[in-house]
């Protein structure tokens, strides 16, 4: 399924001029070479461009970076292959630097392999332009013995660079950077002419699943470069290494059946993605990379996944953004949603990969209409919404509030876990609640109990379990004075002594609160401390400037809960008192501020 989507995808970015036509392909270049009529150098000289690119602190900077010019595609390079129209500097010049000196040493192969296969191809180039010409003659009259004879020359020659043997080059004639060799209309024919006349004789042919029929298989897939955390010399998606995975007498990937054809179309797409900023994300602590698309969509609606999932929101367009806020709202309020028609049409893939050796590992995949994900996306971030807080929360800041700070760790499970909830809908793993709560116990004292996405992934993970088992015991954003719930109660009975506390001190910041020193417990047996608890807020509240205030909230809370104080609080009962610890916090904060606004106001008649 991902390679069959991969191809078709494939044909979408060449409709859209993002990938080269069959039998071409993009290399960056850095450095163009400037050859008279007789294959003389002219001059060597920079050909990066100049792009301004944005910084994690939001400032610009302007950068170099290769230009992408199209030239005949080849197959993967390495030390006995030389490219059709070469550009690495060893190849073609038969030399290298080592130690600010000149050298042919071990470059010798390199440069014959590049004449055996460009002289014979120019050569037979009908009616060749002045650039063939010059190229021809650049190949035949070169000399790598006799030019590193004169080094300052050499020198001269490459000035412009540091190290030319990391710099990629092309040809064109002096003076005349338009004349680039690849782009003669000669050479392009020729090369085409050789792409229809290729027969694949020798090349097994069998059924491909991917486009149903009978295809050439391809006996090497194509290598994925530059995969985050692979290899340097790149991956590849199907292989087989062992004679135990043969059958039939296959060899190596003729086992699988996949065309050409389809090696081709998905290793193209593969590689656009994985270079696209828009459609890949990794991440760091895990290797996980995610990939997602949209086959027809406008590049904003892929930013909202992007965006949502993983955080990376700067560049989130409005329209996407009020997309999202909408339909939250409207799961909100009860309404019965149903994405855009639009956006119900869109084709939207998500695939998680991982490297595996020398392999790329397919750690799921999934497929559905932008609507749908757009619609899981939002029933998602509404379940972690507090307070009617519409605020994106992305997969990082998820897997960040439940980590230890003191601890490395790779957690893929929970990531995994978010991942799937947010996309398809699936219930949250259950160990999440429980780190969570632990992380909430722990980290009382650094004020992380306040966190808001802490907090939400606690009611997020309470209402899946509880939807799951088909019961209707929800909490809600906000403050829920209709839940009698004994340990919602508790928590809100929390938050008012400690608010008290805090009034009685004029918001001063003490060295230990009754949070620092009695949340946990309290969490985890009521019973045990309440009496010690009710003592301190009985002298708290003499102190306290706003006493009716924080009575009318405790008073409220005491008589709902009577005498029914637990005594020990399960994992689901704590998950309802931190919710409720949290709600009434937020509740005591707005009260609070209406309550001194109202104070401050003078009568001046």
């Amino acid at each position: 399924m991902f390679i069959e989507k991969l191809c078709e995808y494939s044909d979408v970015l060449k409709s859209k001029g993002l990938l080269p036509p069959d039998n071409y392909a993009y290399r960056g270049i850095t450095a163009l070479i400037e050859l008279n009529l007789d294959g003389t150098v002219s001059k060597i000289s920079n050909f990066k461009e100049i792009v301004t690119i944005k910084l994690k602190n939001g400032k610009e900077k302007e950068v170099q970076r290769p230009v992408q010019l199209l030239y005949p595609a080849q197959p993967d390079a390495n030390n006995s292959f030389s490219f059709l129209i070469e550009h690495r500097p060893e190849n073609i010049f038969g030399m290298t630097l080592k130690n600010v000196v000149y050298t042919t040493q071990k470059c010798e192969k390199k440069h014959r392999l590049f004449l055996d296969k460009n002289l014979p191809f120019f050569k037979s180039v009908v009616d060749p332009s002045p650039i063939v010409i010059a190229f021809i003659n650049f190949m035949q009259n070169w000399n790598a013995e006799e030019k590193t004879q004169n080094q300052a020359c050499l020198q001269e020659l490459f000035s412009e660079f540091k190290d030319f043997t990391i710099e990629k080059f092309s040809f064109c004639l002096t003076d005349h950077p338009e004349t680039l060799l690849q782009n003669d209309a000669g050479v392009k024919d020729s090369w085409n002419q050789i792409c229809a006349n290729s027969s694949p004789e020798g090349t097994a042919e069998a059924y491909c699943p991917i486009f149903k029929a009978v295809l050439p298989v391809a006996r090497l897939h194509k290598k994925i470069m530059r995969f985050p955390g692979g290899l340097a010399s790149g991956m590849t998606l199907v292989s087989y290494n062992n004679d135990s995975e043969n059958s039939y007498c296959k060899e190596q990937s003729v086992n699988s059946n996949i065309s050409q054809l389809a090696v081709d179309k998905y290793g193209a797409a593969l590689n656009y993605l994985l270079s696209s900023d828009e459609h890949c994300v990794v991440e760091k602590t895990t290797g996980l990379v995610f990939l997602f698309w949209a086959e027809n969509s406008d590049s904003s609606l892929e930013k909202l996944c992007s965006a949502v999932l993983f955080g990376t929101d700067n560049d989130m367009s409005e329209s996407a953004d009020k997309l999202l806020k909408r339909i939250m709202e409207q799961l909100c309020n009860g309404l019965d949603v149903s994405a855009d028609t639009i956006l119900d049409k869109e084709k939207f893939c998500i695939a998680v990969l991982a490297p595996n050796s020398a392999r790329i590992c397919i750690k799921a995949f999934y497929e559905g209409t932008l609507g749908s994900i757009a619609l899981n996306i939002a029933r998602f971030q509404s379940d972690f919404g507090l307070d009617d807080d519409f605020r994106r929360v992305g997969i990082w800041q998820l897997i960040s509030v439940l980590d230890n700070p003191n601890v490395k760790r790779n957690d893929a499970d929970s990531l995994y876990g978010f991942f799937r909830s947010i996309t398809i809908g699936s219930p949250l793993p259950r160990k999440i609640l429980s780190r969570a709560l632990n992380r909430i116990q722990h980290d009382f004292n650094a004020g992380y109990i306040t966190n808001n996405i802490r907090v939400g992934i606690v009611r997020a993970c309470f209402n899946d379990i509880h939807r799951s088992n088909k019961r209707k015991d929800e909490l809600l954003m906000s403050l829920d004075y209709s839940n009698s719930n004994p340990a919602y109660l508790c928590g809100r009975l929390f938050a008012c002594y400690e608010a008290v506390q805090r009034n009685a001190n004029n918001g001063k910041k003490l060295n230990r609160s009754i949070k620092d020193t009695s949340f946990a417990a309290f969490m985890r047996n009521p019973s045990k401390k309440f009496a010690s608890l009710n003592v301190l807020f009985s002298y708290h509240i003499k102190k306290a400037p706003r006493a009716k205030f924080y009575y009318d909230f405790i008073n409220e809370i005491m008589d709902a809960l009577g005498d029914n104080i637990p005594e020990h609080l399960n994992e689901s009962d704590q998950a309802r008192f931190v919710v409720g610890y949290h709600h009434q916090n937020a509740e005591l904060y707005r009260s609070e501020k209406k309550l001194v606004n109202q104070e401050g106001v003078v009568d001046c008649e």
